[in-house]
């Protein structure tokens, strides 16, 4: 329990999160869009009013994956200091 109270796993957690955020909405863009196309992207996204559930999926895939890692990452550095 001590890792998920220290404020360095919080860190962790934050900086994962975003890299992966950034990494998969990268990826998928292009993957779905087949290159650079911010019209259709805008189109299909905000003005369909998806926009909410695009950035509460985003943010909570990237919350669950920092976390998991966050906390892998902390836990093998408990275990080297030991």
């Amino acid at each position: 329990m001590t890792i998920l109270s220290s404020k360095r796993y919080w860190i962790t957690v934050l900086y994962i999160g975003l890299g992966f955020i950034v990494i998969f909405s990268v990826i998928e863009h292009f993957m779905q869009y087949s290159g650079i196309d911010i019209d259709t992207f805008v189109k299909e996204r905000i003005e369909n009013r998806q926009w909410m559930r695009y950035l509460l999926s985003r943010l909570a895939g990237g919350l669950l994956y920092g976390m998991i890692m966050g906390y892998y990452f902390e836990l093998r550095k408990q275990k080297s200091n030991r």
